[in-house]
């Protein structure tokens, strides 16, 4: 019979509540869940049926410590945390943080975006794992693979590349819809017009490259639109944001005159 591991979990937040649904528990369990958050805390820790504390003096040892909580708290969070293998599951905070703390820790870094209340299929989820010796590296694997069939290990400046594309592709692309609600609902339209535009533009990076499947004034080059467009925009950041990145689709494609 395999021995379980204990998991103490910090945070209780989007991912890590998702960790916390999804993680096996013949080989995992999470034995108590610490956050700066009571309600979200308790909420948590009764759907997985465990302890749970907001009080750092309570915090009780496990096998393997994950932090899930935000890159600013990471650094604060480890002064109070058990001297037991631990890891972060930050896309930019670098493994060093942990250098003189802990014997063995790494990072176990899902690339998705998260919220608790929408249901992901974890086991799609690609993870990059590091960790700062073999052995621990082969139990931070074992871990993901025990809700991810997507699992590679990565360092961390090529993962702090990963996350910045990972912001321009899912954050900065998500401001944008967020953009373009707020200027069609100014005129008394509905959001839903977008949609189908956006759907289509969405469903074209299954088979095309993103930079064959652009479209738009600033690849034709047509400086009359774009320039109209600028002008009939009354925010300055907008208008400043619009110039930015269709000078940007202009270099990428080499449409320039």
């Amino acid at each position: 019979m395999l021995e379980m591991k204990k998991i103490l979990l910090i945070g209780s937040g989007n991912i890590a509540t998702h960790l916390a649904l999804k993680m096996n528990r013949q080989e995992y369990h999470i034995s108590q869940v610490f956050s700066r958050n009571l309600a979200e805390a308790k909420v948590l820790a009764n759907k997985i049926e465990c302890d749970w504390t907001v009080d750092p003096k309570k915090i009780k040892e496990a096998d393997i410590t994950i932090i899930a909580v935000n890159d600013d708290s990471i650094q604060t969070i480890i002064k109070i945390l058990p001297k037991k293998p631990t890891v972060h599951t930050s896309g930019s905070t670098s493994i060093d943080v942990f250098k003189g703390h802990f014997n063995d820790y790494g990072v176990l870094y899902p690339l998705q975006t998260f919220n608790k209340d929408l249901d992901i299929n974890l086991e799609k989820v690609p993870f990059f794992i590091e960790a700062n010796n073999q052995v621990f590296e082969k139990e931070l694997y074992k871990l993901a693979s025990s809700f991810s069939q997507d699992i590679t290990i990565l360092d961390s400046l090529k993962r702090q590349q990963l996350h910045i594309a990972a912001v321009f592709a899912c954050n900065f692309s998500n401001h944008m819809l967020v953009i373009a609600k707020e200027l069609i609902e100014k005129e008394d339209l509905s959001y839903s017009l977008l949609l189908p535009l956006i759907k289509q533009s969405l469903s074209k990076i299954d088979y095309l490259n993103p930079k064959e499947a652009q479209t738009g004034p600033a690849i034709r080059n047509d400086n009359k639109i774009i320039s109209e467009h600028i002008k009939s925009i009354k925010e300055d950041d907008l208008r400043q944001l619009y110039s930015l990145i269709s000078k940007s689709i202009i270099k990428t494609h080499g449409t320039s005159n």
